[in-house]
């Protein structure tokens, strides 16, 4: 996760630091897919975050500050859950053009534009965005 460097709220984390990485990303391509984990509760893996450590909840909102210690913030899944919904939006609600951005939110994929059928990429059930990718790279 791109690190809040001088940054004060998770709107200016998305305008300064977030969303320049992916339009630095779209000059080469037409294309991109932005794939996140998703935390389900009753998952093995859940049982590994938990004795991981827990951070401190924070709600994520474009007035809202960036937490210090961004590293505790990320501990929590409800904190990295409300960041990655929050990044979604702000992806395909500000970068579009001539490209196409595919992003899952939770189970659902969003899109920067109209587009062909994506019921092949959502709704979705794995929790690791690493086996998510493979339907990306599918479709």
């Amino acid at each position: 996760m791109l690190k809040p460097i001088g940054i004060k709220t998770f709107q200016e984390y998305a305008d300064h630091i977030f969303l320049p990485f992916i339009k630095a990303q779209l000059r080469n391509v037409t294309r991109i897919d932005i794939v996140w984990d998703v935390y389900l509760e009753d998952s093995l893996k859940s049982t590994t975050r938990e004795i991981r450590g827990r951070g401190i909840r924070r709600r994520v909102a474009t007035p809202n500050a960036i937490p210090s210690n961004w590293q505790e913030f990320l501990r929590l899944a409800d904190n990295k859950t409300e960041l990655f919904e929050f990044l979604a939006h702000q992806v395909v609600e500000n970068l579009y053009g001539d490209k196409d951005i595919f992003t899952t939110c939770g189970q659902n994929v969003l899109c920067s534009r109209v587009h062909k059928d994506i019921s092949s990429l959502a709704p979705c059930t794995h929790e690791e965005a690493n086996t998510r990718m493979l339907l990306h790279a599918l479709d």
